[in-house]
């Protein structure tokens, strides 16, 4: 059955609304709700945060009686299930809404097509999977909880022509431009964590905080923060410490220090395997944190282990046109690769200029 133009102007609208909880849904997904009578659009709504009323809730309750016989579009399946909030679905059929047009279903099992099958059941109409790509694509952090049974990983790196992120002494202020330090801002703010090696916090003692003041005032806090750091050498009087309002992860391979972290740090041992830190159970012990989506901000030894382990969903690349030269150290740190068949690829998605850079996302 051909889908009509109609719903999927309206589904793109949802889009838009649900994006408007970019920077403060997670580890919730982005969600935006239309509802329509007689060919115009009578309420919106979409999710602000966990604990909010779903987008679903806000487009009704300011469309009031005039909701029924209206027809609701939204971008992900309605939960049936009780949460934070009390489940969509029935105030939908309470309300006597007589179509829904939805966009995907909810990966999450305990939704998963049910709500669907409940609303049919009800009597009301049902349409799915209108624009649907473009709808899991949205909340792609958010599937990959329940389709990979793992956060959604990104790895960003600021490279030259011939991608080096440094010199060879470590020197790499700045190869990029300010404008795209400026663009990570809003990257690192749409991350639920921040991955960094000991390595990178020791050689630059960064806070990795959001601290443009306007992307300040849309987040509910700072990103967490994961650290592998084998002999937890990173010192309290650095950085990356001073924001206590956001978690801290130390994954580390000692069982115990003398170190009086603060309470918001969190020292996570047992890790190791032949003396390294397993990045696997790392991200294991991550998703059971409601960690949906991590943001990897760190040297090449890192980034090489996440290529090899197939655990980079995303490449996330700002490129200056510039050379910095064979000595420079490279981005991935890939050496094990000696046949062009064994290369790791990567789908172009977007690609955009940012000042005199070049903004390059890239997928598995």
């Amino acid at each position: 059955m051909m889908i009509k133009e109609e719903d999927k102007f309206y589904i793109r609208k949802t889009f838009d609304l649900a994006l408007k909880g970019k920077f403060t849904v997670h580890p919730n997904p982005m969600v935006g709700a239309i509802i329509v009578k007689n060919k115009k659009i009578i309420s919106r709504g979409f999710h602000k945060h966990p604990g909010s009323p779903h987008a679903e809730q806000v487009a009704i309750r300011k469309a009031g009686d005039n909701v029924k016989n209206s027809t609701l579009y939204v971008n992900l399946e309605p939960c049936c299930h009780y949460g934070r909030t009390p489940p969509c679905l029935d105030l939908i059929i309470q309300k006597k809404i007589s179509r829904v047009v939805i966009s995907s279903i909810d990966p999450n099992p305990l939704v998963n097509g049910f709500s669907i099958k409940q609303l049919r059941k009800a009597g009301i109409e049902v349409k799915i999977n209108v624009l649907k790509k473009e709808a899991v694509h949205l909340n792609k952090k958010f599937f990959s909880k329940f389709i990979n049974k793992r956060p959604f990983i990104t790895a960003k790196a600021g490279i030259s022509l011939d991608g080096k992120i440094s010199l060879s002494n470590g020197i790499s202020q700045w190869i990029t431009s300010n404008d795209s330090r400026i663009d990570v801002q809003k990257e690192r703010a749409a991350s639920s964590l921040i991955l960094t090696s000991s390595n990178t916090i020791l050689a630059d003692n960064p806070k990795m905080t959001v601290r443009d003041k306007l992307l300040k005032q849309k987040i509910l806090k700072q990103p967490d923060v994961a650290i592998l750091d084998s002999n937890l050498r990173i010192p309290l009087s650095h950085n990356i410490f001073s924001d206590e309002n956001r978690n801290i992860y130390l994954f580390t391979n000692k069982k115990n220090t003398k170190k009086k972290y603060k309470s918001n740090v969190f020292i996570i041992s047992n890790m190791a395997d032949n003396d390294k830190i397993d990045i696997k159970k790392c991200i294991k012990y991550l998703a059971s944190q409601e960690i949906n989506n991590i943001f990897i901000e760190s040297g090449p030894k890192l980034v090489e282990s996440f290529l090899k382990l197939k655990l980079i969903d995303e490449l996330l690349l700002y490129i200056a046109p510039i050379i910095i030269g064979h000595t420079g150290k490279n981005f991935s740190g890939v050496s094990y690769i000696t046949k062009l068949s064994k290369k790791i690829k990567f789908t172009i998605n977007d690609m955009i200029s940012i000042g005199n850079d070049l903004k390059v996302r890239m997928v598995k």
